[in-house]
């Protein structure tokens, strides 16, 4: 919030609240029908709005230069991102060994790796086990298998 926003917000606030004082003489006077009295107290209550109005213009005009401000920030920090990018991959290509491709990972495996792989052989894949499923009670004992009957549709008319 700038030094605009807080006089326009304030400034409006206190005149639209000034501006009751002269409107609660106006209804009195035109309650006694003195028209001179009704007359200066409508000039000082339109006094009071029209300060009002010009405070809130100030406001908005505040308003504007912080949006301005905010948008002008979030520009030069996206412009800092980007520029940090380009150096982390400027830096990460200088790094690269030449002839390998960019991103990959080199993997190197010891001879005492190496001589372990070939004297281990590959556990061979064990056959499925074929069997009915088993349904199971809510006491944990295994419970019969319900007879699947044929399903059947039928129509009326």
């Amino acid at each position: 919030m700038n030094v605009q926003m807080m006089e326009g917000l304030l400034g409006a606030s206190s005149n639209i609240k000034l501006s009751g004082t002269p409107m609660s003489v106006y209804r009195q006077a035109s309650a006694e029908g003195d028209t001179e009295k009704m007359k200066r107290a409508l000039g000082y209550t339109g006094e009071c709005t029209e300060k009002a109005v010009k405070y809130q213009e100030k406001l908005d005009k505040g308003m504007k230069a912080e949006a301005k401000a905010e948008k002008e920030k979030a520009e030069l920090e996206r412009e800092a991102a980007i520029e940090k990018r380009r150096e982390e991959r400027k830096r990460a290509e200088e790094g690269a060994e030449p002839g390998r491709p960019q991103g990959t990972d080199l993997v190197q495996i010891s001879e005492a790796a190496k001589a372990a792989l070939k004297n281990n052989k590959p556990a061979e894949a064990a056959e499925p086990i074929e069997s009915e499923p088993v349904t199971y009670t809510p006491a944990g004992e295994i419970a019969a298998a319900p007879v699947e009957a044929e399903p059947t549709v039928s129509f009326t008319a």
